[in-house]
């Protein structure tokens, strides 16, 4: 039960030790405020009807006055430096959260399963809006009324322990009924979790402005908004459905709480007409047991609360368990090049999936090779890089870096073999300098021949601040919009920038014409010259001046060879090539 209070316990002992001690500290300081209530106003009535002595008097005065002053003073620092460490805990954890995700397996992303338990251990962190750390704080606030309850129950056995006995029965029965209001509430939100990431998708289609022209021109505004109206509709109507199991238990606690209201007072008016109870007796019960009954609900909500998020807690954890594989292995150092890459018997298939994406691939990529990659849309042309590159592990089958299986090659390694730019490919909102150097130590002279090898440096000459311009407006209104061929062209400075010993273009360029994307790479193959190179395109316009073409179909390696020994064959590629000759054939 208590497993997601505890998470929340671990998180501040490994951040900010303070953040919990505080909010220990500001339920104690506020706990013996009611109780302190509750008795001074006995005691002060009954010196006013009785004996009257003024010192008396102005010291139970300022007992309560100081108390409630030091304790004032003392809560605001413990809540608000406390709120200070709670936003430096989150902070902290969420920081480590994303470094997981970034070491976690690329195929994890596109999971649509992935991304369902994703939204469900958000609703375990931040408990449905209430904020990160809601449970630690309902915990740390039975923690609090528990000694208001002691103290205030001790008042109120020595009116009669039966009626501390039917407060406590009273309120056990009210928070059996919000706990099953609870547990049926959240079941109903764990069953929306799809439904509300379709209503955030949708909504980000009308924040993003990248959606804007698509938007405007095709005039999609309505239709889309009527799909987002389905999502909206779903996700309220399961909203309204939570709200009535909380408004049934509120009519129950209602109940409860009317009993316990017609207890207290027809006790307590009982013994004062018999004489039983003086004024500030009457006083002190009937404010002990409305803080009773406040404390003791307090302590059962609370109780509900951890009770019913606990239930998200295997989603976090599984969300945490997310598998890295990509990382394990036994971490060996990277070989000393030329580098040799050879796919055996390699097979893949997505999670899910019933059939293979790629099967029985056999190819070796020699150092210093280029090697053309060609086939239709879907032929698995994406899934072999996405192999080559180490984003999946082969279902079956291995490749070897120069006679090691990759899996066991330290996986920072492996990686720092390669550059490539992939045909989506992002720009960020930093800094042109940034964009090309990316996590590498920033070099202006490199990163600005970078981008004139690759035909950026005539844009280059018209920025306000040249390589230090950012890119996009996001966070700079004197930022530039790079057009599509621009961003582009960026993205190629980056494989030059990195500089590593294989790179890897898989259709970058598909905006262009096949002319334009032929003359591109033609230039980018003379800029890695001494490098192994793969170029992937559906189109043929790389073929020509690569070492070999490897031709997928159907997920499967259909044909390898030069291009002439291909063209000869007269096989799928002479017949994709002859098709788009007339593009590209001078």
């Amino acid at each position: 039960m208590f497993r997601g209070f505890l998470f929340f316990i671990r998180c501040g002992l490994r951040y900010d030790k303070r953040y919990v001690l505080w909010g220990v500290l500001y339920q104690l300081t506020n706990s013996f405020l009611p109780i302190l209530a509750a008795l001074a106003p006995k005691y002060i009535l009954d010196e006013l009807f009785g004996e009257a002595r003024v010192h008396r008097l102005v010291l139970y005065v300022g007992a309560l006055a100081g108390y409630a002053l030091i304790a004032s003073s003392l809560s605001t620092f413990f809540q608000m430096d406390g709120f200070t460490r709670r936003t430096r805990v989150n902070t902290a954890f969420d920081n480590d959260l994303h470094r997981r995700l970034a070491r976690a397996d690329f195929e994890s992303l596109e999971d649509p399963a992935f991304l369902d338990r994703q939204e469900k251990a958000k609703k375990f962190l931040y408990c449905d809006w209430h904020g990160f750390g809601y449970l630690l704080d309902c915990a740390l606030n039975i923690l609090g009324q528990l000694f208001t309850l002691i103290g205030i129950a001790a008042i109120l056995a020595t009116l009669s322990p039966w009626v501390l006995l039917l407060f406590a029965a009273l309120s056990a029965g009210g928070a059996l009924v919000e706990g099953r209001a609870r547990k049926q509430a959240m079941a109903l939100s764990l069953s929306i979790t799809a439904d509300q990431r379709g209503w955030t998708y949708y909504t980000s289609l009308f924040d993003d402005f990248r959606y804007g022209r698509e938007t405007r021109i095709g005039v999609l505004g309505d239709w889309l908004a009527d799909r987002e109206q389905g999502f909206m509709s779903r996700a309220t109507e399961n909203l309204g459905q939570q709200n009535g199991c909380y408004i049934r238990a509120g009519v129950w606690n209602a109940l409860f709480t009317f009993v316990q209201q017609c207890t207290a007072y027809g006790c307590l008016i009982a013994r004062a007409l018999s004489g039983a109870l003086s004024a500030g007796d009457f006083v002190l019960y009937l404010g002990a047991v409305t803080t009773f009954a406040a404390a003791l609900r307090a302590v059962m909500s609370s109780l509900v609360e951890i009770r019913a998020y606990d239930l998200y807690y295997d989603q976090l954890d599984d969300y945490l368990s997310t598998p890295q594989t990509l990382r394990e292995g036994k971490g060996l150092p990277l070989p000393q090049g030329p580098h040799r890459i050879v796919f055996e018997d390699v097979g893949f298939r997505y999670r899910g999936a019933e059939g293979f994406a790629l099967r029985h691939v056999n190819l070796t990529l020699e150092p210093g090779q280029k090697l053309a990659v060609a086939g239709e849309n879907g032929a698995g042309k994406t899934t072999f890089v996405s192999l080559l590159t180490r984003l999946y592990r082969p279902t079956e089958g291995r490749i070897l870096l120069d006679g090691i299986d990759i899996q066991d090659i330290d996986y920072d390694s492996y990686m720092s073999l390669f550059s490539a730019v992939f045909q989506d490919f992002k720009l960020f909102s930093f800094s042109l300098m940034e964009n090309v150097a990316l996590s590498l130590p920033p070099d202006k002279a490199r990163a600005e021949k970078a981008l004139r090898q690759v035909g950026f440096g005539p844009r280059l000459d018209t920025l306000p601040q040249g390589i230090h311009t950012q890119v996009h407006r996001n966070f700079d209104e004197n930022g530039f919009e790079p057009s599509g061929g621009e961003g582009q062209k960026i993205a190629l400075a980056r494989a030059l920038y990195k500089d590593a010993p294989i790179v890897v273009l898989d259709e970058p360029t598909a905006a262009l014409d096949p002319k334009a994307e032929y003359a591109l790479y033609e230039q980018f193959h003379r800029l890695v010259a001494g490098k192994s190179a793969v170029f992937i395109s559906h189109r043929l316009s790389s073929a020509r001046f690569c070492d070999a073409v490897a031709v997928f179909h159907r997920g499967s390696l259909a044909e390898y060879g030069t291009h002439r020994e291909l063209m000869e064959q007269q096989g799928l590629y002479a017949q994709l090539y002859s098709l788009q000759a007339q593009f590209y054939v001078d």
